[in-house]
């Protein structure tokens, strides 16, 4: 069964690739111009249709937290349908995620702080003025809607320029938003990206189901997710969303002093599990390959296995992409990983810190954002179990030396580079600080209309 693309909003299966977003929070104070909101923006919300490459000047998408359900006016009886960890929130799931000291709730930014996260208008834009026309038009719906709805908060993002780079970077400087699933769907068009599956032999990999990502569709288990939610499930995705801020300063003063020998860009390298253009450090151990980046859809990038590397000679065994994505290292031919995979499409925030620049203390890092058909399945297990706790990898207390910060406890956190002669680096530091976030729903776009016009109010 092909995903109803006509239903299933924007940017899930199908990434915009567009350089400029916005994320906009609005608080719902009276259920009834909440509806209002819905109303006004349904007609302009951006379906997964394919546009040959999305050339419209903006693209506007809507995710709705459960205290945003409740504001809406659903009644019990329909949140109680919702998953536990949703009903919770993310902050209060942060002592599963390693969301503690520094990143616990407690600390978060105030606009992003538990429980203010109600709506989350995600803009795309194809440049600034685009970006522009649909700020405004999401303005000129909270101004039809009434008072009753308000646009509390802004984060702005856009992709890095780098100049003759092909593929997008973070602020480590690190390629990202290339390693996406592939989906088992004959309709699926451009998000069906080779070699970004299972895998099943030396250079194929075997496509997910979509019901791994969004509701009504069968799953790796022959499951279709999402039937206790009634005209909500359909075509609807549930999405995390984290502001991640990420001490760009530190994280080269770390390199700097830990490199040795063999240089920062090695020990970058191996923190990571890839070379800054993205050659996996799994098929090229000693430098990054000239001519992969450059290749379509970096398909080359994604063309590694785990498996004949089990005690981590090539690439380190707590790497982050390695931890984010086992493959098929725990075994079985990567089935023990293909129920946790997510579908990532965050967007950095705030300026590149210059090549050698003293630490400015400027906001800039990652607004992280990821679907999934189940939060819990999916993005727990991976950043709670994989990269906030090593014991599942058979790391022990170690934690994701990237994201995940020091490990709570007497001991510091190192990072291993197995070898011959291991090496320990240590002690880690936090590079990357939650800020704030929530768990969200993404409907489809029937239960919008269906939100709006309160049909699911009783």
């Amino acid at each position: 069964m092909s995903v109803e693309q006509h239903d299933l909003q924007g940017n899930v299966l199908c990434g915009y690739g567009l350089p400029f977003a916005s994320f906009a929070f609005v608080r719902v104070g009276e259920a009834a111009a909440g509806r209002r909101l819905l109303g006004e923006l349904r007609p302009q919300l951006t379906d997964a249709t394919p546009r040959g490459g999305w050339p419209l000047p903006f693209t506007i998408n809507l995710s709705i937290g459960w205290q945003g359900l409740r504001a809406l006016g659903l009644p019990d009886a329909r949140l109680e349908r919702f998953p536990e960890e949703f009903r919770a929130g993310m902050a209060g799931r942060a002592d599963l995620l390693g969301d503690a000291d520094d990143a616990a709730p407690g600390r978060w930014q105030e606009a992003l702080k538990p429980g203010r996260i109600q709506l989350v208008v995600t803009l795309n834009g194809r440049d600034a003025a685009g970006l522009e026309q649909g700020r405004a038009a999401v303005r000129a719906a909270l101004d039809r809607a009434g008072a009753g709805v308000a646009l509390e908060h802004e984060e702005p993002a856009a992709l890095l320029s780098v100049p003759g780079v092909s593929l997008a970077r973070e602020h480590f400087g690190f390629a990202d938003g290339f390693a996406q699933p592939a989906i088992d769907d004959p309709r699926a068009g451009p998000y069906n990206k080779p070699g970004q599956g299972t895998p099943t032999g030396e250079r194929d990999w075997k496509p997910i189901a979509p019901g791994e990502f969004v509701l009504g569709y069968r799953d790796e288990d022959g499951v279709v997710p999402g039937g206790e939610l009634g005209p909500l499930g359909p075509n609807a995705t549930f999405t995390v969303l984290r502001k991640l801020r990420q001490d760009v300063a530190g994280f080269r003063a770390f390199l700097d002093e830990h490199a040795g020998e063999r240089g920062p860009e090695w020990l970058a390298s191996r923190l990571m599990g890839r070379w800054r253009d993205g050659t996996p450090v799994e098929a090229s151990p000693e430098a990054p390959h000239p001519k992969w980046a450059d290749e379509p859809r970096g398909v080359r990038l994604n063309d590694f296995r785990y498996a004949g590397d089990p005690d981590g000679h090539r690439c380190p065994l707590g790497a982050h992409v390695r931890r984010a994505n086992p493959r098929d290292g725990l075994g079985w031919g990567g089935l023990l990983t293909r129920r946790h995979r997510i579908i990532r499409r965050g967007m950095p925030y705030g300026s590149p810190l210059p090549e050698g620049a003293a630490d400015d203390r400027a906001d800039r890092g990652l607004m992280f954002v990821c679907h999934q058909a189940s939060i819990g399945r999916q993005f727990e297990v991976i950043q709670g179990l994989w990269l906030a706790d090593g014991d599942a990898l058979g790391l022990g207390d170690d934690v994701d030396p990237i994201v995940a910060g020091p490990r709570r406890g007497p001991a510091p956190a190192k990072f291993t580079i197995e070898g011959g002669e291991p090496r320990f680096v240590g002690p880690l530091r936090r590079f990357v600080t939650m800020r704030g976030g929530e768990y969200l729903f993404t409907p489809g776009l029937a239960a919008v209309q269906a939100l709006a016009d309160g049909a699911l109010a009783a």
